[in-house]
């Protein structure tokens, strides 16, 4: 869907400098069957983001009707992707998700991110700093990337929020490291035991399991950090499960 309009050919976007130049933010939100997952908390991150980067969204409702009308029939789980660009040019598209992916596997980012830059915590799709972490990841091997910040603290990886167990607590980084304001993060943190700290990547890798939140995975173990396995964790579990749980009895948390 381009500007509230289906598209049916293959996609053909108006020129636009804000696309040319990644000047606009997004959005990648849970559907299950019809449901938008948690869509208020998403429409409210995209209206703080556009306020810091001084841009217009369109409204609530106009989205609301197009991710609608693309979900109408959909059966299972799907990735729904909202763009909005500076130039006032907007965009939704709809992908159905498969049964899973592979675990996830990490290595530590030698750039660092600065937690006071003016595009610190706005999902944006200038997402090449992320998107590199991916790569760079893959590259040997591993899945993703963990960024720390100027000052050493665990930020997060280039596709997901970070949440740590250290013996019986879980623990996620602080808004001040420079994350982004995760929508399952947010949840886990309304909705269970889960804690906001700093700590850097030594002390994360003392912890008895690392797992990663998203909006699409809700909340997965890491296997393997650098050279370091974790193995399944009974607490872990119990915390995956009791989320899966709630995500599905509510539309919005």
């Amino acid at each position: 869907m381009v500007n509230g309009k289906v598209v049916t050919e293959p996609l053909s976007l108006p020129f636009s400098l804000s696309f040319i130049r990644g000047d606009g933010l997004f959005e990648t939100i849970l559907g299950i069957d019809e449901k938008i997952i948690a869509w208020q908390r998403h429409y409210e991150r995209l209206t703080k983001s556009a306020e810091k980067v001084l841009i217009t969204i369109p409204a609530k409702i106009d989205l609301e009707v197009g991710i609608n009308q693309l979900l109408t029939g959909v059966v299972g789980r799907s990735r729904i992707r909202v763009a909005v660009l500076a130039d006032g040019n907007w965009l939704i598209a709809i992908e159905q998700l498969g049964e899973g992916e592979n675990l996830p596997s990490l290595i530590k980012m030698s750039q660092v991110i600065n937690s006071n830059a003016p595009l610190s915590g706005v999902k944006s799709i200038s997402y090449g700093a992320s998107m590199l972490a991916v790569r760079q990841a893959q590259s040997r091997g591993y899945t993703d990337g963990v960024y720390l910040n100027q000052d050493g603290y665990v930020v997060e990886t280039g596709s997901a929020n970070i949440v740590v167990l250290k013996g019986s607590e879980f623990i996620t980084p602080s808004l001040e490291s420079g994350c982004l304001p995760g929508i399952t993060r947010q949840i886990l943190i309304n909705n269970f035991d889960v804690s906001e700290k700093l700590f850097t990547w030594d002390e994360m890798l003392t912890c008895n399991a690392i797992y990663l939140c998203s909006s699409i995975r809700l909340l997965i173990p890491v296997t393997k950090v650098e050279d370091k396995l974790f193995e399944p964790n009974q607490l872990g579990e119990k915390l995956i499960g009791e989320l899966n749980q709630l995500i599905r009895s509510k539309i919005e948390l």
